[in-house]
């Protein structure tokens, strides 16, 4: 029985491996191509920045395609942006943290940080507060994907300057080892 647990969890590797590795190509291409939040429509949508590669080479999934994952690559920042005046974390929120979902269960010393950000125009305090909202939204995401509450670190809502409006309205998480 033992062989068929072990041969199981194997198993289970390999697939979030892909399933890890199809979600951040689909990113990747999403924002080779500027498809984006404000760019053609008004839905809110994350991309993930790749890690660096060298010329000519390709940079490594956050979990390769075997079933040992704790050398897996450290995700890229991830941006989750958000509508105007919203808090709620948008539905493609879980599948933009995925990879760091993967790795973070892949590295149990691994911890994530979660900034939001917002724009200089309007009230300070209520811009903060809603930043402070929309990381506590992705935060529960994280949560409810596995990852421990206690993984999860707030930063100090941050104030976008520069960009457009969809940059000052996003969430980035970002991995600490």
């Amino acid at each position: 029985m033992d062989n068929n647990d072990s041969e199981q969890k194997a198993a289970l590797g390999i697939v979030w491996a892909i399933v890890g590795a199809v979600v951040v190509s689909v990113l990747l291409v999403a924002s080779y191509f500027g498809i984006t939040a404000g760019k053609g429509g008004n839905t809110a949508t994350g991309t993930v920045s790749a890690p660096a590669a060298g010329a000519g080479q390709v940079a490594a999934a956050p979990a390769a395609a075997s079933a040992d994952t704790s050398t897996a690559a450290v995700p890229a920042v991830v941006k989750i942006f958000f509508e105007t005046g919203k808090s709620e974390a948008p539905a493609s929120a879980a599948t933009d943290v995925a990879a760091i979902v993967v790795y973070l269960k892949a590295n149990q010393a691994a911890t994530v940080a979660v900034s939001g950000y917002h724009d200089a125009s309007g009230n300070a305090d209520v811009n903060a507060e809603v930043s402070k909202e929309r990381a506590k939204a992705v935060r529960a995401v994280l949560v409810a994907a596995g990852v421990e509450e206690a993984r999860v670190i707030f930063d100090k809502p941050q104030v976008s300057l520069g960009g457009n409006d969809a940059d000052a309205r996003r969430v980035e998480v970002t991995v600490h080892q």
